[in-house]
């Protein structure tokens, strides 16, 4: 049994090598198609990828509520001390709080080196049809009537649910994780009446960690099915003609990523990012893949604690929390993004009109939901604040489902950062696995 398990490719190949087929087939069939195919057996292929990756999320996706559920109220009843849920949770909200704002600060500072927004083709922009129309998403929120001070009012208001059942239906997680703390801590006041629940709820969770892995299997062969059908679409044009843009955002994920989160690891968490990522290569490549924090969850708990040495009373806790309100991503990419939307329509931005934009993008990080898209709408608060237009949106949407895969990414690696930092900080990390 063990030469056999030696001889296959672990899951994070198996993925790496989804991905790398994914892109290339992709772009192989938009160069033979071109854009904007709607019949013939190329259209027929494209919706057949969509439908088998659009299975792979929601199967993900399906085991949210309950595993959400299920982990945070362990966690909480297996404190002991319901002070520690204080102490945790302190720590994981400052530390959020805290790379998020680094995050913006490390944007802004490239953006203004760089300046993306200047010596961009405006041909090539016109030839790829840009519509400067507001996104559904934005338009539906009615951003530009909310301020982000009133956008993270309604949030924290908004975690305490009406009714915990609808909570759950509608997959609300902030209001799931508020509710299950509630509840948790009520059955640890009761105490051992309470256990023949416990015992129920601590079933379902071994079931949903189970399930996580037997969803993985096919993992490879959704991921790239869901790779080659955003490539099928995307082509590389819009990516050519925003280049300048897109590099600046990558690179500055990146840096945030290897750099800012690393070294925050390895100084307070005092473990190894090298080690730290090759335990969470499947969890990120996965959030890549998706463009989803909450759909990666599940694999992300399930690699923090199996692989990383993590405690799962913090892995439960910090996790769903960070996929919920930790956006390092997405808070970086709408730094950049609003100061090169400006550059392109030559408005000049004031310090004092960037400091507004550090404060917005850093606050309005935390109400982003952990959906694709979903950045769109904080961009859109951010906008506002600056006092610039909602249609300038328009002219980053040709590639923004290519960089939503990257902050998500980043995303998900900030919530590993702060399990290994809060669990370190907390004496929940294992000896046994840790090994710098």
């Amino acid at each position: 049994m063990k030469d056999k398990k030696k001889k296959g490719i672990d899951l994070q190949w198996q993925i790496l090598i989804g991905i790398i087929a994914g892109i290339v087939f992709g772009i192989l069939i938009y160069q033979i198609s071109g854009p904007g195919v709607s019949s013939g057996p190329i259209f027929l292929m494209k919706v057949f990828f969509k439908y088998a990756g659009d299975i792979f999320i929601r199967l993900l996706r399906m085991m949210i509520v309950p595993l959400v559920f299920a982990s945070i109220y362990m966690a909480v009843v297996n404190l002991g001390d319901i002070r520690e849920l204080g102490k945790i949770g302190g720590k994981t909200v400052a530390y959020y709080m805290a790379t998020t704002a680094l995050a913006v600060l490390l944007g802004l500072l490239l953006v203004n080196i760089i300046h993306p927004g200047h010596g961009i083709d405006k041909e090539a922009l016109a030839a790829l049809n840009i519509s400067t129309s507001i996104p559904h998403e934005v338009a539906s929120q009615d951003v530009s009537e909310r301020s982000a001070a009133v956008i993270i009012v309604d949030t924290l208001v908004n975690m305490i649910p009406k009714n915990p059942a609808a909570a759950m239906a509608e997959g609300d997680v902030l209001q799931i994780i508020f509710f299950t703390i509630f509840f948790g801590i009520m059955a640890a006041v009761v105490g051992r009446d309470s256990k023949p629940i416990t015992d129920v709820i601590n079933g379902l969770d071994m079931i949903m960690q189970r399930s996580v892995m037997a969803v993985m299997v096919i993992a490879p062969y959704s991921i790239f099915c869901l790779v080659s059908a955003i490539f099928m679409d995307l082509g590389l044009d819009a990516l050519f003609a925003l280049g300048k843009y897109a590099f600046t955002v990558i690179l500055g994920l990146l840096l945030h990523a290897a750099v800012t989160l690393s070294v925050l690891v390895m100084i307070i968490g005092r473990y190894s990012p090298i080690k730290l990522f090759k335990a969470l290569s499947p969890a990120i490549m996965t959030a890549w893949s998706t463009a989803s924090s909450a759909a990666t969850l599940p694999l992300t708990m399930d690699c923090l604690t199996q692989k990383a040495g993590v405690d799962k009373k913090i892995t439960n806790f910090v996790l769903p929390l960070g996929a919920t309100v930790n956006m390092d991503g997405t808070a970086l990419y709408e730094s950049i993004a609003v100061i090169f939307i400006a550059e392109l329509m030559g408005i000049d931005l004031t310090i004092g009109m960037q400091a507004i934009i550090f404060i917005t993008a850093t606050l309005a990080a935390i109400g982003a939901a952990a959906i694709p898209g979903a950045g769109l709408v904080t961009m859109g608060i951010v906008l506002t604040a600056a006092g610039m237009p909602l249609d300038g949106i328009g002219l980053i949407l040709a590639i923004d489902r290519i960089l939503d895969q990257f902050r998500t990414a980043v995303n998900v690696w900030g919530d590993a950062t702060a399990g290994i930092v809060v669990g370190r900080l907390e004496g929940g990390i294992s000896d046994e696995i840790d090994t710098k």
